[in-house]
């Protein structure tokens, strides 16, 4: 019961929203959060697994893990439902590389917009961009 009333008040909260709402975490992408991912999603792709562990290159789904996590949890938050998304993967992200994810809030309707980055911290490279449609449970 706790949970439905906790989602039930974040529909409700909506009202709190606005359009240009952002949010961004910052996170370093290590060897070991490859591994972890490979085995779990069974991509065992020779690519994300380079003799020199700099050059591995990480998961698309991955990043885009992360993106899904910001929307659930922070913006615009529990309750929230992916509807549908558009992926773009401009450049490779490497291990190691720590990447800047932000998502901002461009249209609050009965489906909710938002458009999103993952960019590398250093040259500020763009490894991820998109846009996805979000409902509310």
């Amino acid at each position: 019961m706790l949970i439905k009333n906790v989602i039930r008040n974040f529909c409700n909260s909506t009202k709190n929203l606005k359009v240009g709402d952002c949010i961004s975490i910052q996170r370093k992408i290590t060897e070991d959060d490859l591994k972890r991912f490979a085995e779990l999603s069974g991509d065992m792709n020779p690519v994300h697994f380079s003799s020199n562990s700099n050059e591995a290159i990480v998961h698309g789904a991955f990043l885009n893990s992360l993106v899904s996590g910001v929307i659930g949890t922070k913006l615009p938050g529990p309750g929230t439902l992916v509807v549908s998304q558009n992926l773009n993967f401009p450049n490779k992200c490497f291990v190691n590389e720590t990447i800047q994810v932000r998502v901002e809030l461009v249209e609050l309707r009965k489906l909710i917009k938002v458009k999103f980055v993952c960019e590398v911290e250093r040259g500020n490279k763009v490894v991820m961009h998109g846009d996805a449609k979000l409902a509310c449970k």
